[in-house]
């Protein structure tokens, strides 16, 4: 709590000062052709497991407000069933609209998109869009004050279904024109590389920006070995973005620091709004899952995997030009009973063993070369692991890596 107090003592000093930092970000981004907006979270519940904790106002401490019927880390999220959360976070939007002069409000459903008591889903999301109704009709006063368009944006889970399991029923709101940016993206542990947004554009419609997010972490199943702020990984879930139905690229947690690539952060930054640009980055794509489920819904992750003959589908954008090498990565666990090397094919071709690695764990990573022609382009690949020994391999990790020549 030292770091957390010294942090909230430095802005109180700030505000005693008379410097009001989103005021002064909000000049600043208007000066450089920037186009301002705030982004409010609208269930955090960072250290939840300490009701004590400085974080929390009065409200948070409230049992009587929390969702029920569910435990872990998401028990103590707000449940927008009652009056009290849903005037807490209409007040904090007013004051926003008031106090700044924004060109657009987002509201941050992934923080945390678990809204509801156990059950009550489908009739929350219901209460939830009147809500939304009178929030933009705030937003639109706001904008005739500030005599210039005030545009409201959601953030919500990368699968629709997932989304309107939970009540955020996003195709409503862009329907009754509540709403100009959806935002599908996954949450937090883990980077997607195949968000669905065919079926969003299909969904929404045409009247909308549709973004697909990027997160810095990427794991290959629940509690797997992380890594973070890669450039190959964020320049592949990019690609998959803007060449799988995406408007724009939505970044999450991607500030600077000295673990990503120096000078390659402002470089890999411009690269995101062209498909163009980011074509000429190498680039892994990986297999993922989703951290974020409706309660109660049966799901598998992907990975691990056990079997004979294993297949993954993963969209790996436009087909590479000539000059590109592309790799399968394979991670197969130690002891595997169908053996430690494997027969893999992309879209029906034969890979061709490149290099055999054992791990500090003992698992064996496997690396396989294949011509790029083997991709689809812009469609589902399809990778298939099969074992060359008697019995189930099992696999840990399915990626692919395309690298331009030089």
């Amino acid at each position: 709590l030292t770091a957390y107090r010294r942090l909230v003592g430095n802005m109180l000093e700030v505000h005693r000062q008379g410097v009001d930092y989103p005021a002064r970000v909000i000049e600043r981004c208007r000066h450089h052709g920037i186009s301002p907006w705030i982004s409010l979270r609208m269930n955090d519940v960072h250290d939840n497991d300490n009701l004590d904790h400085p974080f929390h106002g009065e409200l948070f401490r409230n049992a009587e407000l929390f969702r029920k019927g569910h435990p872990g880390y998401y028990a103590r999220a707000l449940d927008y069933a009652h009056a009290e959360v849903r005037d807490h976070y209409r007040a904090l939007i007013v004051e926003t609209l008031e106090r700044y002069d924004v060109d657009g409000l987002e509201l941050d459903f992934m923080r945390e998109p678990y809204l509801f008591s156990k059950g009550e889903e489908e009739a929350g999301g219901k209460i939830l869009t009147r809500w939304l109704r009178g929030i933009r009709q705030l937003v639109d006063e706001a904008a005739a004050q500030r005599k210039h368009p005030i545009k409201l944006g959601v953030r919500v889970p990368s699968d629709p279904k997932t989304a309107l399991g939970l009540g955020l029923d996003a195709p409503t709101w862009v329907k009754g024109g509540l709403v100009e940016l959806v935002v599908a993206t996954p949450r937090w542990a883990t980077m997607h590389f195949d968000i669905p947004l065919v079926a969003w554009r299909e969904l929404l419609g045409d009247r909308v920006t549709l973004a697909g997010g990027l997160e810095v972490l990427c794991r290959p199943y629940p509690g797997g070995p992380v890594r973070g702020r890669d450039a190959e990984y964020a320049a592949a879930a990019a690609v998959s973005v803007l060449s799988g139905g995406g408007d724009v690229v939505y970044l999450f947690n991607y500030f600077q620091s000295g673990s990503w690539p120096d000078p390659g952060y402002q470089p890999l930054l411009n690269a995101f709004s062209s498909l163009d640009e980011l074509q000429k980055l190498p680039r892994r794509h990986a297999v993922t899952y989703r951290e974020v489920v409706v309660p109660g819904q049966t799901y598998r992750s992907p990975l691990p995997a056990s079997g004979q003959t294993l297949t993954f589908s993963l969209p790996l954008g436009p087909k590479p030009t000539a000059g590109w090498t592309a790799e399968a990565i394979i991670e197969v666990a130690a002891g595997s009973v169908g053996g430690d090397s494997a027969d893999i094919t992309v879209n029906g071709i034969r890979c061709g063993m490149r290099s055999k690695k054992t791990m500090t764990n003992g698992n064996r990573l496997l690396t396989y070369a294949f011509p790029p022609s083997a991709l689809v382009g812009n469609h589902t690949d399809t990778i298939q692991v099969a074992a060359t020994g008697q019995g189930a391999i099992k696999v840990l990790q399915v990626e692919v890596r395309l690298v331009p020549g030089e």
